[in-house]
């Protein structure tokens, strides 16, 4: 049985692959026109293991150009720090815009020792976290050695991507509007 949506991808040219998917990871077309050279691809899944195998192989400074490319937690903190706010921020996860004023100097403290040690942001997909859970993770990914922590920030940034990819695909499914 064929998959109408798989065949219309592995059917791409080279351009229109690489418009489609070249911003599955932001910063990161080149992992699109890479992947593009491993087709066939079975499915949905494949093409993105591909593409992110893409990005875990590049080099070190085009990875962390990638994790830059993402909203940090210094993104949220600056939300949380805005006093001015007079209605909530409902795209905030993790409850990040109500922090206490001591869960927000913690946060303060040990994002910019974060910054500090790995020279770029602190990326968590938190839309399924706690403020405790975001807290305890970037607690544990301080302690993380420099090669170590890359990769799991580019675990992160894979999470922000599968979404991408899926509504990407979501687009391209046969009956869904353009």
């Amino acid at each position: 049985m064929s998959n109408p949506l798989m065949q219309s991808i592995n059917d791409m040219s080279r351009e229109r692959f690489v418009s489609t998917f070249g911003s599955v990871f932001d910063h990161a077309t080149w992992a699109a026109e890479e992947a593009y050279e491993c087709r066939p691809f079975a499915d949905v899944k494949s093409l993105f293991t591909t593409l992110t195998a893409m990005v875990r192989a590049a080099p070190d400074e085009a990875r962390r150009r990638v994790v830059r490319a993402y909203p940090g937690l210094e993104t949220f903190l600056a939300v949380a720090s805005a006093e001015a706010l007079t209605q909530p921020v409902s795209d905030v996860p993790a409850d990040l815009n109500r922090l206490s004023s001591e869960e927000f100097a913690q946060f303060r403290a040990l994002n910019k020792a974060y910054q500090e040690r790995f020279d770029m942001p602190f990326v968590i997909y938190a839309q399924d976290l706690t403020r405790a859970e975001v807290m305890k993770a970037l607690e544990q990914r301080l302690r993380y050695e420099p090669e170590v922590e890359t990769a799991t920030a580019l675990g992160e940034v894979a999470k922000f991507a599968r979404v991408k990819l899926a509504e990407i695909c979501q687009k391209l499914e046969p009956g869904q509007p353009k």
